[in-house]
C-alpha cells in the first residue's frame, strides 16, 4: 500500500500500474561458451538493426516510405553477413521488429529517428519466451533458463534465479553487452498502484498562496553544483567518485589519441577497427565508458532518494532542454575564413553537463517521488538564474560564477540557492494557475504487430507481414548501403554450458543495477 501523505491532507483520486524494471550485472558468472553465443547474438541483432536503419533511410530518400517493414529474410541471404544464419530466428526477428517500432516513434514524434549504432557502444539483444523458460523456486523466486534455440533439440545455455515471482515477470529479456560487461535486464509488475502526478497536483491547487510555498521544494541543476534546494541543501558527487569520473576520462583521452594514431599509421580504409591492437584498445574505451555510466547511474538513483526524503510534497524542477544545451558549438565563416567558436570550451561544459546526468535523475525523482505521494513539477526555466527571489527584479549581476547581486534591492547570494527559490516560487504560480496542466502530454503507444491497432488519425506506415511472400518481393540488398539523405515529408519521419546463480531479494528499482554475487 503506498505511504500517506506526511503533512499534506490530501490525496490523489486517480492511479497508475507501475512497470518495474531490473539489471543484473552477468559478467562475472558466463563461461566462455555462455559469453561467445551471447555475444553472437548481441553481434547479430546489431547487424541487422543497421541494415534495417539503412535501408529505411533509403526508401524515404526515394519517396518510397510507405515501403517500411520488418522483413529480414534478404538480409540473411547476403554473403558479406552469412553468420546471421547460425543465430536464432527468434533474435533477428526481435532486432527488426525493435528497428520498425523506432521508425513508427519517429513517424509519430514520440522520439528521434534511429542511428545505426557502432559495435563499441552498448549493444543488445532481445529474447522471447521461444527461448526461454520460467520455473518457480522457493521464496517468490524465479529460475530463468534459456535455450540455444527454439528447435526440439535444443540445449540449455544460461540460468540465473532471480528474485522475482513468475507471474510478475514479463515474456521478454534483454542481454546487453558494452566490451566484455554483460548485463541481464527485464521488466516485472510488482502489483501496486502509485498515484498519477497529475492529479496530486491538482490536489494541492486549492490551498492558500500563504500555505502553498511550505509544501514546495524548488532544486536547480548546473555544474557546480549537480542539484541545489532552495533550503540549503546540496546534492553533489563525492571527493572520490569526482577522483574516479577524472581518471576516467583522462584515461579515455589517451587511449582514444592512441586508437586514433594507430588507424592512420596502418591506413585504415573505414572507421572501423581493423587489426586486434585496435580493437583491444576500442575494448578498453568502451569498458571505461561502462564505469563513468555506472558512477552517474548510483549518484543518479543516491541523489533522487536522498531529494524525495528530504524534500516537501512538490518538488519542482527547470523544464531544460538538454539535448539541445549539450550540442556542439556552431561553425563560424566570415567569407572563406574560419573563426574561433568555443567550440573547446563548449565540449567541456557538454561534457560536465553529461557528467551530472540531470535527466536521468530528475526521471528517478518523478517516479520516486510518486510512489510516496509526492508531486513532481517542471517549470519554464527562462531568467530563473537573472532573477532576483526577494524583489523579482532582473537588474542583477553575477560578480562570479557562484555569486549573486542584486542592484535593485542590494540582495548578495549564492546564485543556485537565488534560482532554486525562483523555481519554487514558479512552481507555486503554475499550480494555482493550472499551467502544469496545459503542458501535460498526452501518453503515446505505438502499435505493435499481433495486437489491436489502437486509433490514429495518421496511417501507419506501410507494414506489410515479414512472410516469404513479402520477403520475396525485396529487391536484395540494394538498399542496404548508408546514405545522410534528407527525408521526405510525406513519410512523417526526419531522421536525426551452462551455470546457475541465485542472488538475494532485493527491491525492485527502474533503471537500477544489481552486481551479481555468485556466491550466492
Amino acid at each position: 500500500m503506498a505511504p500517506a501523505w506526511n503533512h499534506c491532507p490530501v490525496y490523489a483520486t486517480r492511479s497508475l500500474m507501475a512497470q518495474r524494471g531490473f539489471s543484473l550485472s552477468i559478467s562475472d558468472c558466463l563461461s566462455s561458451r555462455q559469453a561467445t553465443a551471447f555475444a553472437q547474438w548481441i553481434g547479430g541483432a546489431n547487424v541487422l538493426r543497421n541494415c534495417k536503419v539503412r535501408e529505411y533511410r533509403d526508401l524515404l530518400a526515394q519517396g518510397r516510405g510507405t515501403e517500411i517493414n520488418q522483413a529480414y529474410a534478404p538480409i540473411k541471404q547476403a554473403p558479406d553477413v552469412a553468420f546471421l544464419k547460425d543465430i536464432p530466428v527468434q533474435i533477428l526477428r526481435n532486432a527488426a521488429s525493435s528497428a520498425y517500432a523506432d521508425a513508427e516513434a519517429a513517424r509519430k514524434g514520440i522520439s528521434r529517428f534511429p542511428k545505426v549504432k557502432g559495435r563499441n557502444k552498448k549493444r543488445s539483444g532481445i529474447i522471447t519466451k521461444e527461448l526461454f523458460d520460467l520455473q518457480p523456486v522457493a521464496n517468490d523466486k524465479t529460475q530463468v533458463t534459456i535455450y540455444d534455440s527454439a528447435t526440439r533439440k535444443r540445449t540449455k545455455l544460461f540460468s540465473i534465479t532471480v528474485p522475482y515471482s513468475s507471474a510478475s515477470l514479463s515474456k521478454q529479456f534483454i542481454i546487453s553487452r558494452q566490451g566484455r560487461s554483460f548485463t541481464f535486464s527485464g521488466s516485472l509488475d510488482d502489483g501496486q498502484t502509485y498515484p498519477d502526478n497529475e492529479a496530486l497536483l491538482n490536489d494541492v491547487a486549492y490551498l492558500d498562496d500563504d500555505k502553498l510555498p511550505g509544501y514546495i521544494t524548488g532544486l536547480d541543476g548546473g555544474v557546480a553544483r549537480p542539484l541545489q534546494a532552495c533550503n540549503g541543501t546540496i546534492f553533489d558527487y563525492t571527493p572520490e567518485e569526482k577522483r574516479q569520473l577524472r581518471r576516467h576520462n583522462d584515461r579515455i583521452k589517451r587511449l582514444q589519441a592512441a586508437l586514433s594514431g594507430k588507424k592512420r599509421r596502418n591506413g585504415n580504409k573505414s572507421r572501423r577497427c581493423e587489426s586486434n591492437n585496435q580493437r583491444h584498445l576500442a575494448n578498453q574505451i568502451a569498458t571505461l565508458h561502462g564505469k563513468m555510466r555506472r558512477l552517474r547511474r548510483n549518484f543518479a538513483h543516491r541523489v533522487s532518494r536522498n531529494v524525495v526524503e528530504t524534500s516537501g510534497e512538490i518538488i519542482c524542477v527547470e523544464d531544460l532542454k538538454l539535448k539541445a544545451m549539450t550540442r556542439r558549438a556552431k561553425k563560424k565563416t566570415q567569407g572563406r575564413q574560419t573563426l574561433k567558436n568555443g567550440a573547446r570550451a563548449k565540449s567541456g561544459l557538454n561534457r560536465s553537463l553529461n557528467n551530472v546526468g540531470l535527466g536521468q535523475i530528475y526521471t528517478l525523482i518523478k517516479y520516486k517521488a510518486n510512489a510516496r505521494n509526492k508531486a513532481f513539477l517542471k517549470i519554464n526555466p527562462a531568467y530563473t538564474s537573472k532573477e532576483c527571489h526577494a524583489c523579482g527584479s532582473r537588474n542583477t549581476e553575477r560578480p562570479t560564477q557562484a555569486g549573486f547581486h542584486c542592484l535593485a534591492c542590494g540582495l548578495k547570494a549564492n546564485a543556485d540557492e537565488n534560482a532554486a527559490r525562483n523555481i519554487a516560487k514558479r512552481g507555486v504560480r503554475d499550480i494555482k494557475s493550472g499551467a502544469f496542466a496545459a503542458k501535460a502530454k498526452p501518453r503515446k503507444t505505438i502499435a505493435r504487430r499481433g495486437k489491436k491497432h489502437l486509433e490514429s488519425d495518421l496511417p501507419l506506415v506501410g507494414e506489410r507481414p515479414s512472410g516469404k511472400k513479402s520477403e520475396r518481393r525485396e529487391d536484395g540488398l540494394a538498399s542496404l548501403a548508408a546514405s545522410h539523405v534528407s527525408m521526405v515529408e510525406t513519410s512523417g519521419i526526419s531522421p536525426e554450458t551452462s551455470g546457475s546463480l541465485h542472488l538475494s531479494h532485493t527491491e525492485a528499482a527502474t533503471l537500477s543495477t544489481t552486481k551479481v554475487d555468485p556466491s550466492g
